[in-house]
């Protein structure tokens, strides 16, 4: 079994970080704006240093086990508030939950109600026709987090002493890594990169992907814009999920990294620190066990991820079958 690299301890908020964390409007580029309604989750965003506005959203929720984020996209504001309909949406619908579905089915319940709240004001807005936005959110019941995705938004663990990757991102490049064309750093640098394959709100109908994993506790996860993960490297984001730091102070630490590396894009994370229960029931031979009692396969590399994060292979299903792992 892998021994756990230890947790380096690291300062708290630096001045520079708390100028950088003053609270502002949303959009000026002036300070990153943050919420931390408790200790084990807060999410921050900041518009970057080249867009004059961030069309960026999140959500934490009041417990802290549920965290959102999107990326929207869409001219004279329309990502703004297609990104704004869309964290709402999931955040209202996971917030009142279905009697009868269980937590994977009840997030993509909440992305297709928020795809369908995005068209249809597309189409009912003439300024906010075409518009559409990425999303990410993590929901965490019985000691498991369930992590839903459309689009190259990202969610990341930090489990065991190291970084690992949970969804794949909806873009050409992805699709081209996953098939050996381009390396993951190639990628970076396509001239295609941007394209993503799948957005809430833009076409007719949407495929979110859904994993499931179980937690430990002093797991974090990491949901993030790619204001973030295009610029700033893995290993740089494991350092700092890595810490001992309360969580806003490793917000302000990748935010902080971002603008070093010159953050070209709105920058978004959302973070949540498991303080809870197991939900993983290590097995006699000290492996974890996925749902469907097979082993992770630890040693393998999600498509598209530098070598500084490693797969889980995830459990992966489509809205299409919603039926989680037993």
């Amino acid at each position: 079994m892998k021994a756990r690299a230890p947790i380096v301890p690291e300062p708290t908020l630096t001045d520079r970080m708390r100028r950088l964390f003053r609270r502002s409007i949303a959009g000026t580029g002036e300070a990153a704006v943050t919420t931390a309604p408790v200790p084990h989750a807060c999410g921050a965003t900041h518009a970057g240093n080249v867009r004059a506005t961030n069309q960026d959203c999140l959500h934490v929720a009041q417990d802290g086990t549920a965290i959102v984020v999107a990326d929207g996209m869409g001219g004279h504001q329309a990502g703004e508030v297609a990104s704004r309909l869309a964290v709402e949406t999931v955040a209202q619908r996971l917030a009142s939950p279905t009697d009868g579905l269980d937590p994977g089915a009840q997030l993509l319940a909440a992305f297709h109600e928020a795809h369908d709240v995005v068209l249809r004001t597309s189409r009912e807005r003439a300024e906010c026709h075409g518009m559409g936005t990425t999303l990410i959110a993590a929901l965490v019941a019985g000691g498991r987090a369930y992590v839903c995705h459309v689009g190259d938004v990202r969610g990341y663990l930090w489990h065991d002493g190291a970084l690992v990757r949970l969804t794949m991102d909806h873009s050409l490049v992805a699709q081209l890594v996953a098939g050996g064309k381009l390396t993951a750093e190639e990628a970076l640098v396509h001239p295609r990169r941007n394209e993503i394959l799948q957005a809430v709100g833009v076409d007719s109908a949407v495929t979110p992907d859904v994993c499931v994993r179980a937690l430990d506790a002093g797991d974090r996860i990491l949901l993030c814009s790619d204001g973030l993960w295009s610029v700033v490297p893995e290993d740089v984001i494991a350092g700092a999920l890595g810490t001992a730091a309360p969580l806003l102070a490793v917000a302000a630490r990748l935010i902080a990294r971002a603008m070093d590396a010159g953050a070209p894009d709105n920058v978004t994370i959302a973070l949540y620190a498991h303080t809870g229960t197991s939900g993983s029931g290590k097995d006699a031979t000290g492996a974890y066990r996925d749902h469907d009692g097979t082993a992770d396969d630890t040693g393998s590399r999600a498509s598209g991820a530098s070598s500084s994060a490693r797969d889980v292979a995830p459990i992966l299903w489509a809205s299409d079958s919603i039926r989680p792992p037993a």
